[in-house]
């Protein structure tokens, strides 16, 4: 009887075995998750298993046994962003369309709330919203971080997939979560528009005081600061304020072609490969070059990429004084490259440094004058229909008062000149 009853135990228990081995469930304790065990193809040694073989078994699970049909195309896709992410922040793919929108963007329209993106430290934040759109009147600001798009989460977004959700239709609606520092996480609802950037923009500020709006660095950008400075001199400027604040890059070339309207001879940027192989970027001698007009450059937080060679080829040269907050800090340069099916990669291929040899990838460029916006006055000043928003911006206010500090300097040293 002892033997029988041992022999039954012995045949349960190895047609327990084999069920657990061809079909496991399990149930985790944290989160209710119910995980099936697939069964598997016998699989090669350990020692000669790699990540491409893992890469291929990862494929076959997915066109097998995921709940609902993939598309090969998506997970090739899926496959190559993750790459990209892997590396950098600043590296991502870009499908057919995204690449379209993306050249769209870079002639001056789009349908969208007016924002400039990037992941800093795995999160979505604002580099700067643009001036004059939905986004900028929604008061959204540098350093704000997405934590949300229309109710999906960006922790796990890839760069492109948020811009992708925030784009749309003139007159549609799309929802953030922003999360701002010890705030507490808020909802900004932003109606999309037609967004047309005004690259360049001039005015005087005073009778003597010239200024310019430069949004980002797209192509002819250089040429027309080099006309809207012959222009403000003919109105009578004797000083010349260069905004770039909230300003987050673009074209490497257009940073030296608007260094160039100010620096007439020198090395505006050096740009390094992973080979050490060293391209120095000059002024470029066919800008006409003001070097002798008092100026000042506007930065901020949202100031990145191309507009920190500028600012950083102008401190380096002692050409003029840099007012406002430290620059975003972005030293590095990407390179977009066109795949033959119509998709894109940018891929960052270079780090660049100021003439002085400064490296200032995550460090950014300090002002000579450091001052911080009064975001408080900015946002009365918008609800207030009878302050002007000059008058509220103090860090502009500041660059007035100091041009006119400079302007005087100049013109006494002139004077002094003469009688001498």
């Amino acid at each position: 009887m002892q033997r029988i009853r041992e022999k039954f135990k012995n045949k349960v228990w190895f047609i327990t075995l084999a069920f657990l081995l061809l079909f496991t469930f399990a149930v985790s304790a944290q989160d209710g998750t119910v995980e099936e065990q697939l069964p598997q193809e016998p699989q090669q040694q350990e020692e000669n298993y790699t990540k491409a073989d893992a890469f291929q078994d990862v494929m076959f699970l997915l066109q097998n046994y995921y709940v609902e049909d993939v598309e090969f195309e998506t997970l090739i896709e899926g496959a190559i962003d993750g790459m990209l992410n892997k590396v950098d922040r600043y590296s991502y793919f870009m499908s057919p369309s995204e690449y379209e929108e993306m050249q769209q963007e870079y002639e001056g329209h789009y349908g969208g709330i007016g924002i400039v993106i990037t992941m800093r430290d795995n999160k979505l934040t604002i580099v700067s919203p643009i001036k004059n759109t939905p986004g900028e009147r929604a008061g959204l600001r540098s350093g704000d971080i997405i934590s949300a798009i229309d109710g999906q989460e960006t922790a796990e977004m890839s760069q492109m997939k948020a811009v992708d959700l925030m784009r749309g239709e003139e007159g549609t609606d799309v929802t953030l979560t922003i999360d701002r520092g010890d705030e507490e996480p808020f909802e900004v609802e932003i109606t999309r528009e037609d967004i047309e950037v005004p690259y360049v923009e001039k005015e005087m500020k005073t009778e003597e005081i010239g200024y310019i709006s430069l949004a980002q660095f797209i192509e002819d950008v250089g040429t027309k600061v080099e006309t809207a400075v012959a222009d403000l001199k003919a109105e009578g400027a004797q000083g010349i304020i260069l905004d770039l604040r909230n300003n987050p890059g673009g074209l490497l070339d257009e940073a030296v072609n608007v260094s160039s309207v100010f620096l007439d001879e020198g090395v505006v940027v050096s740009v390094r490969q992973k080979d050490e192989t060293e391209r120095v970027l000059k002024v470029n001698q066919e800008i006409e070059a003001d070097t002798e007009i008092p100026l000042i450059i506007l930065i901020n937080k949202g100031s990145a990429s191309a507009s920190e060679i500028v600012a950083g080829a102008v401190k380096d040269y002692d050409r003029g004084k840099l007012i406002g907050s430290t620059t975003f800090g972005k030293g590095v340069v990407q390179s977009v490259v066109p795949l033959k099916d119509g998709s894109a990669v940018s891929l960052t291929t270079a780090r660049y440094y100021t003439p002085d040899g400064n490296y200032i990838h995550e460090k950014g460029i300090e002002p000579e004058i450091k001052v911080e916006l009064d975001v408080e006055a900015i946002q009365a000043a918008a609800e207030d229909e009878e302050t002007e928003e000059d008058e509220a911006d103090n860090q502009l206010q500041r660059a007035i008062e100091e041009m006119e500090n400079m302007i005087f300097v100049r013109d006494f040293q002139d004077q002094k000149a003469v009688g001498e």
